[in-house]
């Protein structure tokens, strides 16, 4: 007589935060997470904070710095998160929230992160030099070293 064995599945990962902006790395995040929601039937949600690029005007022995406005910010986050949408559905994921945000990209990530009680963060990795990533910081870094939850960065 064979015994019966009871094996309780494990949800592994249950609520996933993607970083989102639009880079190739983050596609590949993105395209990782749906396949780890597929196979625990996890909810995803995006995030995108946009990091600023200035553009500037030369003025004699100065410079000029000229931000993007507003309505262009904005325009331009809906851009990318309508994309990561259409991506994430046509890998079988349809994201559980969208959030795009104006703050701190690792900040926001992490306040999402709280906010959903996540316990898995998927971002891209960017590939900055050594003295690129010092002098200009890490979103997947920072994110790594402050998360509750367990980080995967997809290069």
């Amino acid at each position: 007589m064979a015994a019966i064995i009871n094996i309780e599945v494990i949800d592994m990962f249950n609520t996933i935060v993607v970083a989102i902006d639009g880079s190739e790395q983050a596609e590949h995040a993105l395209a990782t997470a749906c396949d780890i929601a597929n196979k625990y039937k996890s909810k995803i949600h995006l995030v995108h904070s946009p990091e600023l690029e200035t553009a500037a005007i030369v003025v004699g022995s100065g410079a000029v710095a000229i931000p993007p406005t507003e309505e262009k910010i904005a325009a331009a986050g809906k851009q990318v998160m309508a994309q990561a949408v259409e991506q994430a559905k046509k890998q079988g994921c349809s994201p559980a929230e969208c959030v795009i945000a104006n703050g701190d990209p690792a900040d926001e990530i992490l306040r999402q992160v709280e906010k959903s009680k996540a316990d898995l963060i998927v971002t891209g990795r960017r590939g900055l030099g050594g003295l690129a990533s010092l002098l200009l910081g890490s979103v997947s870094h920072k994110v790594s070293q402050n998360a509750p939850c367990t980080c995967m960065t997809v290069k």
